[in-house]
């Protein structure tokens, strides 16, 4: 499974690092999605905006966390093999080049990031898996993941 998010389900605050740090990641998409599973590969390149359209023809969008969030940071390395500055310089370069449909839609906290998965039948997000919740659908994520974790954060694969 894959989520991403970094906000205390009680709260709706921002996690701190360290309270971030034991936590796996949930990939997380609308219930009427009909997919349940995705290889890194896969996510990949849904994070990177290269693939943009669900085997059903809905249009994909990303949401994320702000920079400098933990499990954005995490997301990021763990599949993409990036640091955020890297993430923002191929967003930017792929604007430029026109080859970027869209930007993901960035959220400041967990709770808002779960919302709007729920409210948009194409979203896909991550958060931590104590922040999933029955309004969306934890993705089992397969394949091989970066070794290690991420800023004490790990990518889930139930």
């Amino acid at each position: 499974m894959f989520v991403f998010a970094a906000a205390s389900a009680a709260t709706g605050q921002p996690a701190s690092r360290e309270a971030a740090a034991h936590a796996s990641l949930v990939v997380i998409v609308n219930t009427q999605n009909p997919v349940t599973e995705l290889s890194v590969g896969e996510l990949r390149l849904i994070l990177l905006g290269e693939t943009t359209r669900w085997p059903d023809g809905r249009r994909i969008t990303v949401a994320m966390r702000e920079s400098d969030q933990a499990e954005r940071d995490a997301m990021l390395r763990l599949v993409c093999n990036m640091s955020d500055q890297d993430f923002t310089r191929y967003l930017l370069h792929a604007t430029f080049r026109g080859t970027l449909k869209s930007s993901p839609k960035v959220l400041e906290t967990a709770t808002g990031v779960r919302r709007f998965v729920f409210n948009v039948p194409g979203a896909i997000g991550y958060l931590r898996g104590d922040e999933v919740d029955g309004s969306v659908k934890a993705v089992r994520v397969t394949g091989v993941i970066s070794p290690g974790p991420a800023f004490g954060l790990t990518l889930g694969t139930r």
